[in-house]
């Protein structure tokens, strides 16, 4: 992860090295990524004096359908024109690992040209001076406009800070219910209304708990992930920091953590617990308890990520080997096995009402550590990846919501959406993502990594160890506000 002791250490190398190397030419780049207000130009047109294909590496942590899919969109770029070759390098099935060697590059400022980590590190990216900002980008080429208008405006909101969009495209997520229909029905529950509030599940699970169905053990299981707290935090209106929730125009300094909010939520969860409708599973990567008791029928549905849909829908229709659940989850499941359920999916449940909270998921940004040649090859790349052409496969293959709203109405996009499992699923969640407000985008932190391990750190002492809500909320908010205290100080903002 990007740990906040070495922020400090790896600001002053980057202001060393750019002071000894000097800024770029006339077609802008070089230069700190947070720029501190000075005009930041792209140097996109710096591929014009290219004598030899330019080649570019991004590092990504996709899997499964999304690694194959990436891998495909590399080759059909590659061979579709001669002044760039793209290669895409894999660090994992995971973004923490990806996260330690973007730590481990930085002393010597040796990124690639395009690297992928999650939604957390928009503050990092802006403080860390690695980084060239996609705005400019989008300000300085002719068809940067029309790419950036049509992006989906919570994307454009999320990843926003002091008047820049940082990063170039987006693997975007969002969470879902997920529910087994002939559960519900037997319940005597419509499987088209689906919960829309953390009430509504706790009472739909009594009811489901209620039908006494035979394999049911638990109506509702729930792994404790951090980023569902914070999303139901958001779609509240609830700050996780202060400072308008780290968008002001400083930086946050006190963690908003410990709220009524976020302790009515913890509470509710615990008390369905103790009920008996809940069942709580551990929440570490690549657990995948809660999955495997919606597969068994011990549980009839539960609250995740919409990243496995495709790859869940494909298990249940047999169209998704072993093979890459194992790769995906680290879950070894019998050859062939085709499961016979019929789930459905609906718009996360939030505090007060469905479908708020966040954008999450894969996050592409631009590094000014390589030459110019290289920055303009990799935005040459990403106005390829955002391209409708791109964004279809992604959608139709590759398990991810697309960024862009004009390709909502595309034919083929419209027919994926309707003929497959996956596809109507991943059309809930498009739908979802186009109408969270832009108002309340959620929290940018810089020790990010810091309060997910804090805010995890509390669902598990109250939702696996059975610990009083107060107090674990209470701890979890203190770590956090030192966290924002020692990165303000690391960067010379506190």
């Amino acid at each position: 992860m990007f740990r906040r002791r070495s922020i400090k250490g790896l600001v002053a190398v980057v202001a060393i090295i750019a002071a000894a190397c000097g800024g770029g030419d006339g077609n802008g780049g070089g230069g700190s990524g947070d720029d501190g207000g000075e005009e930041v130009s792209c140097p996109y047109k710096a591929l014009d004096g290219a004598t030899k294909p330019v080649e570019i590496t991004i590092w990504h942590t996709y899997t499964a359908l999304g690694k194959r899919t990436l891998e495909s969109l590399v080759e059909r770029y590659n061979t579709s024109q001669d002044k760039v070759v793209v290669k895409a390098e894999s660090q994992g099935i995971g973004y923490e690992e990806l996260h330690d060697k973007i730590e481990q590059a930085a002393p010597d400022r040796s990124l690639p040209a395009l690297v992928v980590p999650d939604d957390t590190k928009t503050r990092y990216i802006a403080d860390s001076g690695m980084f060239l900002p996609a705005q400019a980008c989008f300000d300085a080429d002719p068809d940067g406009k029309a790419i950036m208008d049509d992006f989906l405006p919570i994307a454009t909101a999320s990843y926003t800070l002091d008047g820049k969009l940082w990063p170039a495209s987006f693997s975007t997520y969002t969470a879902l219910v997920y529910l087994n229909r002939a559960h519900f029905v037997a319940a005597g529950l419509d499987p088209d209304d689906p919960p829309k509030t953390i009430d509504e599940m706790i009472e739909v699970g009594r009811k489901i708990k209620a039908a006494n169905l035979p394999t049911v053990k638990h109506p509702l299981v729930f792994s404790p992930l951090s980023f569902l707290l914070e999303w139901w935090l958001s779609g509240a209106g609830q700050e996780l920091v202060n400072d308008d929730n780290g968008r002001g125009k400083g930086y946050p300094d006190e963690s908003e953590f410990d709220n009524p909010t976020t302790r009515d939520i913890l509470q509710k969860l615990k008390d369905a617990k103790a009920e008996g409708i809940l069942d709580v599973t551990p929440g570490t990567e690549g657990n995948a308890d809660d999955l495997l008791a919606m597969a068994t029928q011990q549980s009839s549905f539960l609250v995740h990520s919409s990243g496995p849909a495709s790859t869940v829908a494909g298990v249940i229709e047999g169209t998704v080997r072993a093979e890459d659940i194992k790769e995906e989850f680290g879950v070894d499941l019998p050859a062939g096995l085709k499961l016979d359920l019929d789930i459905s999916v609906g718009a996360f449940p939030g505090v007060k009402e469905a479908g708020r909270g966040q954008v999450g998921g894969g996050v592409w940004y631009m590094t000014n550590t390589v030459p110019e040649q290289q920055q303009a090859a990799a935005w040459d790349f990403m106005k390829f990846l955002n391209s409708n052409e791109s964004q279809l496969t992604w959608a139709i293959d590759g398990s991810i919501a697309p960024v862009g709203r004009k390709i909502a109405d595309d034919p083929k996009l419209t027919e994926a959406w309707s003929s497959t499992l996956g596809g109507r699923w991943l059309k809930v969640a498009y739908d979802v993502l186009s109408g969270i407000p832009t108002d309340f985008p959620g929290p940018v932190v810089g020790p990010y990594d810091e309060f997910r391990t804090s805010i995890k750190k509390a669902m598990d002492r109250v939702l696996l160890n059975d610990e009083p809500v107060d107090q674990a909320v209470k701890d979890a908010d203190a770590e956090m506000t030192e966290a924002l205290k020692s990165y303000n100080l690391d960067v010379g903002a506190g």
